[in-house]
């Protein structure tokens, strides 16, 4: 019986636990809030539609243990702009809190129940108190995902960028010394270590992780949304579009340069959805998003809309381990140009489905961008090929792939 710790559960968390629900392996989930699609919080205004996204109905409810005493303050400070409360590493209701609150509770459960779990499922970040709990009982496996790669790996990128690019300084996370030691404590403990992406397994061994001990499981994505027939939408302008957090761990600098290099040369019609990091401290950023129509936020389903209607994805990632609005756009048939840092450049066949690309070089991309821009035939071949290419790997394959992983060893 496996035992899984998460914050929230993501698209990838709900994978594995609806896998091994069905083969009824799940010893008991470990969440901030896990509701099922009844209760009455998600019929309620406001909190209602934040809520429906914590139903975890694919799970018995009698596996499922909440720990909300800190995310769901968070939710709310976020909601009313009270950023000071939530901000990283500092704020009373920070998301490290909330990961540390749910680690040091499932670690107490773990302690208390006296039925054992063989196996438990961490997440980077989120299970130290987890690992030295299972360590200290023994005889319990340890599975680490490292949904970021190496942590450490991506510091020192962004130490570069904090020097390369002093304007966008505002938009770059900061990685904590504490953060740092935590994953590699977390690391030393996992006997199991599983990452969706090559990229992902190269930061990891850089960092003296031993090659043995990871697995590549390559994250989900949507069933094709497109018809074969793709066809390139009439009209002069190229539709870009980027989605994702704005910081510059998604090279969102090397985004808008390439923006405005190729639009001196042909016309661009952009779209960029994702939250502001910086919370507007970052002028340049400003100025760069009233050039262009920004969603600071947008439901799932609009998003997709938002792909469909969208010739070129822009994924300049400096250290990214997946992507998984790669997945997404290659499924509706939309090309796609990414940096070699962006782990999701696995699904990417170079001239064929979209483009790869060097880190922190927005000339390559905007090359590529003006290319596309006179020439339908090759767009609208690129397009065809992402739809075709999309599907090889769905969220059935990834959980087949962590279950492989972590039962076959046992």
């Amino acid at each position: 019986m496996i035992m899984v710790a998460h914050p929230v559960g993501n698209q990838n968390v709900r994978a594995l636990l609806h896998a091994l629900n069905q083969q009824k392996l799940l010893h008991s989930f470990h969440t901030s809030l896990a509701l099922q699609k009844d209760s009455f919080l998600c019929r309620l205004p406001i909190v209602g539609k934040e809520c429906l996204r914590r139903t975890f109905d694919q799970v018995d409810g009698a596996l499922l243990h909440s720990y909300p005493r800190y995310d769901v303050p968070r939710v709310l400070c976020d909601k009313l702009k009270w950023f000071r409360l939530t901000q990283r590493n500092t704020g009373m209701f920070c998301p490290e809190k909330v990961y540390s609150h749910i680690d040091r509770a499932s670690a107490g459960f773990l302690y208390r129940t006296s039925r054992k779990p063989s196996q438990v499922y961490g997440y980077d970040g989120k299970c130290l108190a987890l690992f030295a709990a299972a360590r200290d009982i023994g005889g319990i496996t340890l599975n680490y995902e490292a949904a970021f790669g190496s942590v450490s790996y991506a510091w020192g990128m962004l130490e570069q960028e904090r020097a390369a690019n002093p304007a966008w300084r505002a938009s770059i996370p900061d990685i904590v010394d504490g953060t740092l030691r935590k994953q590699a404590d977390e690391l030393k403990l996992a006997d199991r270590i599983l990452v969706a992406s090559t990229f992902a397994k190269r930061t990891l061994t850089e960092c003296g992780v031993a090659e043995h001990k990871i697995a590549v499981t390559p994250y989900g994505a949507p069933v094709p949304a497109m018809r074969e027939e793709t066809q390139v939408r009439p009209g002069p302008r190229l539709k870009v579009i980027f989605v994702g957090a704005l910081t510059q761990q998604k090279g969102i600098s090397y985004l808008f340069e390439a923006l405005n290099l190729a639009s001196s040369s042909v016309a661009l019609d952009v779209c960029v959805i994702g939250g502001d990091y910086a919370n507007g401290r970052n002028q340049t950023l400003n100025a760069e998003l009233k050039k262009y129509r920004w969603l600071s936020s947008a439901p799932h389903d609009q998003v997709i809309r938002e792909l469909l209607e969208a010739d070129v994805l822009v994924l300049p990632s400096v250290a990214e381990a997946f992507g998984l609005v790669v997945g997404e756009a290659l499924s509706t048939g939309t090309a796609v140009i990414v940096s070699q840092n962006c782990g999701a450049a696995d699904l990417v066949v170079d001239g064929f489905n979209g483009y790869v690309v060097p880190i922190r070089s927005a000339h390559a991309i905007a090359a590529h961008l003006v290319d596309l821009a006179g020439d339908k035939e090759k767009l609208c071949a690129l397009k065809r090929n992402a739809w075709v290419s999309a599907g090889r790997t769905n969220w059935d394959s990834y959980a087949k792939g962590v279950m492989d992983a972590i039962l076959c060893q046992s």
